[in-house]
């Protein structure tokens, strides 16, 4: 079962603290310990929602340890610097190879979450093909290295 944009929908709620301006994800936070949580699998993935934030994990399939290893350097650079509209949670939930944080701004519109869906959908074959390229600069890489430690 594929993931829904109405999955996106979140539910406002004020912090009763009046510490944070949008709570977070967090069951023992005293804001959210009566707000339901909701959680959601779906194919390659998992939703969970409570309040006003989510967060959607997804598995990836990966060939070999070097597909492994290009993209938990492509995770960490997404943790790093991951632009205006995704945030990447730097330890994917358990299970999971990536999981993103969303808050009630990132998918207040329809267009939002429309969006949202259509890079996640896509995300599995954009990384299958930066795994390939990454294996290609490797190889390459490693080919030059060893023929400067041939004996001539």
């Amino acid at each position: 079962m594929p993931l829904k944009e109405s999955d996106l929908v979140l539910q406002v709620v004020p912090c009763q603290t009046g510490m944070e301006p949008i709570c977070i994800l967090d069951p023992d936070h005293p804001c959210c310990e009566k707000i339901r949580r909701e959680e959601l699998s779906f194919e390659n993935g998992q939703l969970i929602k409570q309040g006003n934030s989510a967060i959607v994990s997804l598995k990836l399939a990966f060939n070999d340890p070097v597909e492994e290893f290009i993209f938990d350097r492509i995770r960490n650079e997404l943790w790093r610097d991951p632009g205006s509209k995704i945030k990447v949670i730097r330890e994917p939930e358990k299970g999971y190879d990536i999981s993103f944080f969303l808050n009630t701004e990132m998918v207040t519109k329809r267009e939002q979450r429309e969006a949202l869906l259509t890079y996640w959908e896509d995300f599995a074959v954009k990384m299958r093909k930066f795994q390939t390229d990454g294996k290609l600069v490797i190889n390459k890489f490693i080919r030059s290295r060893a023929d400067s430690c041939r004996l001539k």
